[in-house]
């Protein structure tokens, strides 16, 4: 039986609610660790009616009030505390993956937060830099060179040493966690039309290239850069195992207008699996019972089969 966190999320926003419509449609032995205030869980469990909840445990966070719709100070410090309590019981072996409810930046920097996300905590929880921000779906997979940025700082902080870092994890990532003996990676240009020949910046000629073809000469599968709009708009990314992009909206984009509601975040290049819907907290949406849940049952499934082909389960 596999033993799977679930983080609540901001409890303002829609987290609780699609972690328990998710839950009540899934198949599997799975055995779910509830993360959050546990009045807020049964309440949720009472309205959407979910009958046998006889697979879950509660990781009680305490008694909170929901104040719906609106990220607060309270919301944060709880998507903090649940996180953290995410990882003590990985640490503690207790359970086997994590997935986290969508949390507000906001919210987490007014309660005091030093990250800006879910990413970079974990990473920093095993004190690493060589990890990657990828997105999951069925249309394709992704991943960033720079995460939760300014566009002004983009170009200043690609570097060959990063680029190399990322490439590494993802192709490392595509091998172990999904079973991909010889991956192809596709490299977006930063600039547009990938710099055209140096006419419109030379980070292509300057960073991209060289690392490019260091990694071939090692017989890795890697190829670019492109350019981003005819790549994307020539649907290439059909030929690539993922598509390594330099910022955040360059990749997110075209990802989430193919995956909106069915689209996975996963942290590669970490011991524990933790993937978490690819979307946020809806604020408008909560409380209403509107909320999709595919995107949060995708990421469990995710969660699951990086699982199982980490150690070698059908």
């Amino acid at each position: 039986m596999i033993k799977i966190a679930i983080t609540c999320g901001d409890i303002n926003g829609i987290g609780p609610e699609i972690t328990i419509k998710a839950v009540k449609n899934i198949k599997g032995e799975y055995k779910f660790y509830l993360i959050g205030p546990k009045n807020i869980w049964l309440n949720l469990i009472s309205k959407i009616k979910l009958d046998d909840f006889s697979n879950l445990e509660f990781v009680d966070l305490g008694r909170f009030t929901q104040n719906l719709g609106s990220p607060t100070i309270t919301s944060g410090k709880v998507a903090l505390k649940a996180i953290n309590e995410s990882l003590k019981l990985w640490d503690e072996k207790v359970i086997d993956v994590i997935v986290t409810s969508p949390i507000s930046k906001e919210a987490i920097m007014k309660a005091g937060s030093k990250f800006p996300g879910h990413t970079e905590m974990f990473a920093n929880h095993f004190k690493t830099k060589k990890y990657s921000m990828m997105f999951l779906s069925n249309s394709f997979f992704a991943a960033l060179a720079t995460i939760h940025i300014s566009l002004r700082e983009i170009s200043k902080n690609l570097t060959k040493d990063l680029i190399e870092t990322k490439i590494n994890v993802i192709r490392q990532s595509l091998i172990s966690d999904f079973g991909i003996k010889s991956p192809k990676i596709a490299v977006l240009g930063l600039n547009p039309h990938a710099g055209e020949s140096d006419l419109i910046g030379t980070e292509e000629t300057d960073i991209l290239l060289p690392v490019i073809k260091k990694l071939s000469a090692h017989k890795f599968g890697i190829y670019g850069p492109f350019s981003p709009d005819g790549f994307f708009g020539q649907k290439e990314y059909k030929k690539f195992d993922c598509v390594f992009g330099m910022y955040h909206d360059q990749v997110l984009i075209p990802f989430k207008l193919l995956n909106f509601n069915s689209g996975v975040n996963f942290t590669a290049g970490l011991p524990l699996i933790r993937t978490s819907p690819d979307h946020g907290t809806a604020f408008n949406l909560a409380g209403k019972n509107l909320a999709d849940h595919r995107s949060m049952l995708a990421a469990i499934k995710y969660a699951v089969k990086i699982y199982k082909c980490r150690n070698n389960l059908k």
